[in-house]
């Protein structure tokens, strides 16, 4: 997919940020059944907007996803937004570091991206609680990030595939 404008580029990305921020504010009132685990869906429009555009704009759709849904929320500058712009930063990080030195396709990217996340959020709820203890959620959390790792990916996967992103971009056929 090739973007031509300036205009076609800002336009994009403000619907990928509306849409994420959407997803954020809206998917916690989703129950999956498993106290404090979700789907991750926002992270796919993080996903799409790094394959289409590039790091700086995946980190700006983050940010202010993140930003904004708490504020909408009501959970700024509270637990909730410390959990969400860890899990979101080093999630991020592991984007651009295992897109760039190995060949994942973006569901691998997606689970490596899961996994981090939950790290950061864990190493975060034990920054704010100053206690070890839960490091003991750690491998639970872990174990969900793969099939919400998966989930996101796939999703990501078909439509990036719909926005017509060039095959080898992608690392799949």
């Amino acid at each position: 997919m090739k973007l031509r404008s300036k205009t076609s580029q800002l336009t994009l990305l403000t619907m990928l940020v509306a849409m994420a921020i959407l997803i954020h504010s809206i998917e916690p009132a989703v129950p999956i059944g498993i106290p404090g685990v979700k789907f991750g869906l926002a992270n796919a429009i993080a996903l799409i907007a790094y394959y289409i555009f590039d790091t700086k704009k995946m980190l700006q759709l983050n940010l202010l996803r993140v930003l904004i849904s708490s504020l909408v929320r009501g959970i700024f500058p509270g637990i909730g937004f410390w959990l969400s712009f860890s899990g979101v930063m080093l999630s991020s990080i592991a984007m651009i570091l295992f897109r760039k030195t190995t060949k994942m396709s973006p569901v691998g990217i997606s689970v490596a991206s899961a996994l981090f996340h939950n790290v950061g959020q864990i190493f975060a709820l034990m920054f704010i609680n100053r206690t070890l203890g839960m490091i003991y959620w750690l491998p639970f959390m872990l174990f969900t990030a793969i099939p919400t790792g998966l989930i996101t990916g796939y999703v990501s996967l078909l439509v990036l595939k719909r926005f017509r992103v060039r095959s080898s971009i992608l690392h799949v056929d």
